[in-house]
């Protein structure tokens, strides 16, 4: 990860020119998903990827685009995006408007893992924490890893009132049996984490809601972009993180914050840096270990910069 930090400050080659349509644009997140046309030498895929804030802000959902792609970064980024304005092609995006700091959490009508309806005033006069996830989801280091981290905080959070929730990204398939089984191969008490589907369209709106708009990809399943929500005792979204780099630890202390208590100011400076690397540099350094990285990184510019200077006073001496 110190090496994706860096390299993200390094610039990139761009790799290869492809047509595509945009299906949603995530503007807060720097990020474009498209999905590429089929040719002779591809199949067709539907990816995410970044883009300036300049070039962002003149795409739209449907819009047909021709760009070059930098596969240098993970997401890739779309350089030299030309639009087609005599080409469009219906948008995928759910129509939901996207939910801010501050808002209320929506009042749709979920279902959890034991088939029980509720709406997410459930954790009114508790503190909640939601993360967004689905069970067929194949790398290790995205949904799966997010569970865990829940799970953690199910044993952090023992002693203290704080409501869990993941919500499925794939409905359809998730249903409360299936939901059952992944909650109790993570050792979820149903009593403090619970696990959300519902009615397809009722349950991707919440994702749209939260900003997420997950995409079937064949090759690796769902893309989606990461989110984590706080949300306060009165129902009103208190944070909203945008990396999957987040510990159960830090999370503890933004609670710490929203309850009265003092926090722990190196958790919270961690999170920050995690936060401060993603939007600087994209999902490429998502696994950004905050102040241990940045620490390495320092070290090696220091060391760079100490190398650069014995150089040059060792020219200095050879010259004169």
């Amino acid at each position: 990860m110190v090496l994706a930090f860096l390299a993200c400050f390094v610039g990139a080659e761009a790799h290869g020119a492809f047509r595509g349509t945009v299906l949603t644009v995530e503007a807060s997140k720097g990020l474009a998903i498209v999905e590429r046309d089929k040719t002779a030498q591809e199949p067709g895929a539907t990816a995410a990827y970044r883009m300036d804030p300049a070039s962002l802000a003149k795409i739209h959902a449907g819009d047909r685009i021709a760009a070059t792609e930098d596969e240098s970064a993970k997401p890739s980024v779309l350089r030299d995006v030309m639009i087609d304005a005599n080409a469009t092609a219906p948008s995928a995006v759910r129509e939901v408007s996207q939910l801010a700091i501050g808002d209320k959490v929506p009042s749709t009508t979920l279902v959890d893992q034991d088939g029980k309806p509720f709406t997410l005033a459930r954790y009114l006069g508790e503190n909640l924490v939601v993360g967004f996830i689905y069970t067929r989801c194949r790398d290790a280091r995205e949904c799966p890893l997010t569970t865990s981290k829940f799970g953690q905080m199910q044993g952090l959070f023992a002693k203290r009132k704080v409501g869990l929730l993941e919500i499925t990204l794939d409905p359809q398939y998730d249903t409360p049996a299936v939901l059952k089984k992944y909650a109790t191969s993570f050792g979820a008490d149903p009593a403090r984490w619970t696990f959300a589907t519902g009615a397809p369209n009722d349950v991707l709106d919440v994702d749209a809601a939260f900003g997420l708009d997950p995409f079937s990809d064949p090759t690796v399943g769902l893309i989606h972009s990461e989110t984590l929500v706080v949300v306060d005792k009165t129902g009103t979204i208190h944070d909203l993180i945008y990396t999957g780099s987040w510990t159960p630890n830090e999370i503890a202390s933004e609670l710490d914050g929203l309850d009265g208590i003092a926090t722990n100011p190196f958790e919270t400076l961690d999170l920050w840096l995690k936060r401060a690397a993603v939007s600087m540099c994209g999902d490429s350094v998502a696994g950004f270990d905050g102040i241990l990285d940045l620490l390495v990184v320092l070290a090696i510019f220091a060391a760079a910069g100490y190398l650069l200077w014995r150089i040059y006073r060792a020219f200095g001496r050879a010259v004169g």
